[in-house]
């Protein structure tokens, strides 16, 4: 794990330095960005960083922005991604996890526990993604490209199985109507943003009373859960 290279997005000079020196002390390379700007433009390099560390509260704008960037990025959407933020509340909490982040860690913390959690999540990134996925009663077994429903193969289109695999990849993630046309139909969103909500449908038909699982989020998109 040494050598692993570290983004901390924190525009407080101090939090910054002092998170970083007890990282680098732990064997992994690190580089502070202070805005959302230089972060953006470093994504936009496509340089390669192992995890990212994420205040939102910065000065041109909102860490969130970034996640959302990453989480629709596909060279980035598995990357790594732990907030830490002085915005503590159970809705701050639970929508920057719903966006995809990894991990929630609210100011003041221990330097310490910060680096623990870091070494936990860069371990489970290098386990790699499982070949079979299991959310509640799905499973989604990626090699032969299908999904089984309370141990019965669903009947699905090729676009109705992109759809809900990508849900299921991301189980408890809120995508928007944008994140779908984008991860999906990227050359044709124009067209299909007509029909995706006929997709939903469709598929939540085929889950019988279940489709409740698949949620639509008022305002912000749909999301897929495990159970009721």
């Amino acid at each position: 794990m040494s050598g692993k290279k570290i983004l901390i997005v924190e525009d407080h000079k101090e939090i910054a330095e002092l998170l970083s020196e007890a990282l680098k002390e732990a064997g992994f390379q690190v580089e502070i960005s202070s805005v959302l700007v230089h972060a953006f433009s470093a994504f936009s390099l496509n340089l390669n960083f192992d995890l990212v560390i994420l205040d939102l509260i910065l000065p041109d704008g909102n860490g969130l922005d970034i996640l959302r960037y990453l989480r629709s990025s596909h060279r980035y959407k598995n990357l790594p991604v732990i907030i830490l933020s002085a915005k503590g509340q159970e809705l701050d909490r639970v929508l920057g996890l719903e966006l995809g982040a990894d991990d929630y860690v609210v100011k003041p913390f221990s330097l310490r526990e910060v680096v623990l959690r870091v070494k936990k999540l860069l371990q489970r990134a290098e386990k790699g993604p499982s070949a079979l996925i299991s959310v509640g009663p799905f499973i989604l077994d990626k090699e032969k490209k299908a999904i089984y429903f309370e141990g019965k193969l669903l009947e699905l289109t090729a676009t109705e199985f992109k759809i809900l695999s990508l849900f299921l990849e991301n189980p408890h993630r809120v995508f928007s109507r944008d994140d779908l046309l984008e991860l999906i139909w990227s050359n044709e969103r124009e067209y299909y943003s007509r029909v995706l909500d006929a997709y939903i449908c469709r598929i939540r038909s085929k889950l019988g009373k279940a489709g409740e699982l698949l949620q639509t989020v008022r305002g912000l998109g749909y999301r897929l859960v495990d159970k009721l």
